[in-house]
């Protein structure tokens, strides 16, 4: 069962690849160490409340938009979000395929 930190940090990644910020720029934009974002991407940590306000700045996003996660019940979405990845990663592809034939 994959737990509220892990879903978390799974989301902070999500969105800030949306906003197309490496981590250490989002590190940057909220004035705390790289280190940090990776382990709150990774579940390793949860961030402060004030660094949490400040992502949701930086993200432009509403605090509850992070603890959503109904885009993950629609299949069209999770779909596009797929082939996007494949389309953009030759490697994943050939894993991908290798896995379903």
């Amino acid at each position: 069962m994959i737990g509220i930190k892990e879903l978390f940090g799974k989301r902070i990644k999500e969105l800030r690849k949306e906003k197309n910020l490496t981590q250490e720029q989002l590190a940057e934009m909220i004035n705390i160490d790289p280190r940090n974002i990776i382990k709150i991407e990774n579940a390793q940590t949860f961030p402060r409340i004030q660094t949490l306000e400040k992502i949701v700045e930086v993200l432009e996003v509403n605090i509850s938009d992070i603890f959503r996660m109904e885009h993950l019940n629609n299949k069209t979405f999770l779909m596009n979000k797929i082939i996007n990845k494949l389309d953009n990663d030759e490697e994943l592809l050939r894993l991908v395929y290798k896995m379903l034939f």
